[in-house]
């Protein structure tokens, strides 16, 4: 795969035909639509970042039937991007710090992305505090699909996926732990230059991204992230859908540790619900 076309600062490299694996790429019967991105750091004292990113490259083509987007100097601004592989600086990173993104897939394609970039990571580079493995849920339809974001969120916490991974403050906080031990202005003394600290992000309407994974070694728990990742789409298929009788309940529960809180804490809560998108209104 040596031939690439110039996009301003980023390569292109044409589909690979001839790929093994199947194509991911959903298909109009898909209600759902997924992606996910991982975050690390090219280990320099084995590789130069060139050096890596042209040998992730090569591995890459081998995996996908999508195009595959490089650029080392900025993020590919391409029309298609969101349905290309891409390999790009990550701006909340060092200098070596670099992002691999999937182009939106299937539940079985993000598997099967986890189970093969994983590796390359531990091969190329590595993790710590700063780094995470980020989701992407959407419905297909945008119009006609309604999401209950704050059901999303709280049984997301009920199975204890939110603060699953050892916190990360300043890089990917918990929304849901303002109700206990860190008060929103905590919280937010480290803020990261991606402009929020929240683990839960609704992107739009339709969209909602999960930052709740990462931190050192995180690319060498596998099967761990594929668990979890197989959870979160149980309940955002779940939030989609019919409110049942088990939801009420936990959201009972909920409203009534929220009602036992300050008029202070209660502020907080409902202002990071609405940074983070999950509440459409602040609350002063």
């Amino acid at each position: 795969m040596t031939n690439y076309t110039i996009e301003g600062t980023t390569k292109r490299y044409q589909r690979n035909c001839n790929c093994t694996y199947p194509d991911f790429t959903p298909n109009q019967n898909d209600l759902y639509l997924f992606g996910c991105e991982f975050e690390f750091y090219i280990d320099t004292t084995r590789y130069t970042v060139s050096e890596a990113i042209e040998s992730l490259t090569q591995n890459l083509y081998l995996l996908t039937h999508a195009d595959i987007l490089v650029d080392e100097i900025s993020v590919p601004n391409s029309t298609d991007k969101n349905h290309c592989m891409q390999i790009k600086p990550d701006i909340s990173l060092e200098d070596n710090g670099i992002e691999i993104s999937v182009p939106i897939s299937t539940k079985a394609g993000i598997v099967h992305f986890i189970q093969n970039i994983s590796p390359l990571i531990a091969k190329y580079g590595y993790t710590n505090k700063e780094t995470g493995f980020h989701i992407h849920m959407s419905t297909r339809q945008k119009s006609s699909s309604h999401i209950d974001f704050y059901r999303f969120m709280i049984l997301c916490d009920h199975a204890n996926l939110l603060s699953s991974w050892k916190p990360r403050e300043g890089y990917s906080q918990n929304v849901m732990d303002i109700l206990s031990t860190h008060p929103k202005h905590d919280a937010r003394v480290i803020k990261t230059k991606k402009g929020t600290v929240w683990n839960l992000e609704k992107i739009d309407t339709h969209h909602i991204e999960i930052k709740s994974i990462g931190g050192r070694n995180y690319h060498l728990e596998t099967e761990r992230i594929i668990k979890e990742f197989e959870a979160y789409t149980d309940y955002f298929a779940q939030a989609t859908g019919a409110m049942t009788d088990a939801h009420k309940r936990l959201l009972q529960v909920h409203k009534k540790r929220v009602d036992t809180l300050s008029k202070q804490k209660k502020s907080d809560f409902a202002n990071a619900l609405h940074e983070a998108g999950i509440l459409d209104t602040r609350t002063s």
